[in-house]
């Protein structure tokens, strides 16, 4: 008797154990999410977190970004992220292929092979958007966004459209320059911030939407 309560006791503490496991959230990105020049406590990946658990998500957001990093090199570096077993992934890529002079349809196509990886495992893919500059041929411009918008709905994946959303005033220009790091590119932390309050809502509601049961 002693010994059946005993291990009762023990499948009950483990299945809890498993029950309160954080989920694995990978942002999977560039420079932008990767907190350029800026202190850990304030790159977009911990920011992320803080805010999630603030709001009481049991969520570990995993650190996947790379400065300078191309959808060719987030197509060579998939199976590593796999290896980490994330449970979801924020895929932040694309703008880096501009400045190499990257074709949309190849960038296009990288996307792809990224989101076909992690489909593959079952693993839910939040796409988050970016956009060309605005001293860039307006329908380049336009074929870069609607690009997002395409892989998102070929693949029926949550779109979040644009990851600076908040730092740009729709002509372009800086709201304000003390959301940007001195480059004027780059956010910085403040930027950082604004970014993570902007995208807060929609990673909520892919978490809601594929882990419904999740505690």
């Amino acid at each position: 008797m002693i010994k059946k309560g005993i291990f009762i006791l023990s499948s009950l503490l483990f299945a809890a154990s498993v029950y309160a496991a954080p989920l694995k959230l990978m942002v999977y990105g560039d420079s932008l999410s990767a907190g350029y020049q800026l202190p850990q406590d304030d790159s977009f990946y911990t920011q992320l977190e803080k805010s999630l658990q603030s709001e009481g998500e049991n969520v570990r957001v995993l650190d996947y970004s790379k400065s300078g990093e191309t959808s060719e090199g987030g197509v060579a570096k998939v199976t590593a992220a796999l290896d980490m077993e994330p449970d979801a992934v924020l895929l932040e890529l694309g703008i880096n292929d501009i400045l190499h002079g990257v074709s949309v349809t190849a960038t296009q196509k990288n996307l792809q092979k990224i989101i076909d990886a992690f489909k593959e495992k079952e693993i839910p893919v939040l796409l988050v958007g970016m956009e060309a500059p605005v001293l860039m041929d307006l329908s380049y411009r336009k074929s870069f966004k609607n690009m997002y918008q395409f892989l998102a709905q070929k693949n029926d994946l949550m779109l979040y459209p644009f990851f600076m959303n908040g730092l740009w005033n729709d002509n372009g220009k800086h709201k304000d320059y003390a959301y940007f790091l001195s480059d004027l590119v780059h956010p910085s932390a403040q930027g950082v911030a604004i970014i993570t309050k902007n995208i807060l809502p929609t990673v909520k509601k892919f978490l809601k939407i594929h882990f419904p049961d999740r505690k």
